[in-house]
């Protein structure tokens, strides 16, 4: 009997209070229903070099809604990665491996805003001090190995931009690491990019940082569920899965 797919939208790139570069809004509550209102069927939680809000965001999630947790790296080479993970644990292990990495340069010092933690209930319950702008000392290989060891996927974030991207940085797509999956930024030109990376998997998510642009520019996954397994197959376009970008 053939498996039934179901089409789910996703948006696999959104910060937090806890991102200096977010606004206040985006905690639990309004995001969460702001991605209802979007049509929004699986988010993704990826705050700079950081998972200290995850706990927050996964234990208020309302039902119908999978919210996979995740982190936007910054490599030695100032790369930007998007780091999802199947499980909680997972997620935050690599976000206490990210902060021992971090420059000890205090927020306080610069001029970025707040870095804001949220408790269980989603409420401010303090700020991170370290500044999470910043590069972690691993080369994108090591950053890579470490992630994929903790049976996460990761893969560049926002190829088409001018800064922090991989393209930006050392300017061509490594063959070690080797990458199926590239994020997509909301203003690149589709079809230009899927002609020219015809045999990778492109994703386009908003890099929400404001209630407003949640679901903005989304992915669709064709799964038969909403899993970690099914996740996987439709990353990597296996038994008829997949991801189409909007």
């Amino acid at each position: 009997m053939r498996t039934r797919l179901h089409t789910y939208t996703a948006d696999l790139h959104l910060h937090t209070i806890l991102s200096p570069c977010a606004d206040r809004e985006m905690v639990p509550e309004p995001v969460f229903a702001r991605a209802r209102q979007a049509g929004v069927d699986v988010l993704a939680i990826t705050d700079h070099n950081s998972t200290r809000n995850l706990p927050a965001f996964l234990r208020n999630c309302p039902p119908g809604l999978w919210v996979i947790p995740g982190m936007e790296v910054q490599t030695k080479e100032e790369i930007h990665l998007v780091c999802l993970f199947p499980e909680l644990e997972a997620a935050m292990e690599w976000g206490r491996i990210v902060r021992t990495l971090l420059p000890p340069v205090p927020r306080i010092n610069t001029h970025v805003g707040p870095q804001i933690i949220l408790d269980e209930n989603g409420k401010p319950c303090g700020e991170e001090e370290l500044l999470l702008l910043n590069s972690i000392p691993l080369s994108l290989a090591e950053t890579v190995a470490q992630v994929r060891g903790l049976n996460g996927v990761v893969y560049p974030a926002h190829i088409d931009r001018p800064a922090f991207s991989i393209l930006s940085q050392i300017g061509f797509l490594p063959t070690d690491p080797a990458f199926s999956i590239l994020e997509i930024s909301p203003r690149a030109p589709l079809a230009k990019m899927q002609q020219q990376y015809p045999e990778h998997n492109l994703i386009r998510s908003s890099d929400a940082h404001y209630l407003n642009q949640i679901g903005a520019k989304s992915s669709l996954l064709k799964m038969a569920g909403l899993d970690w397994e099914e996740f996987l197959l439709a990353l990597n376009r296996q038994a008829q899965r997949g991801v189409i970008p909007n």
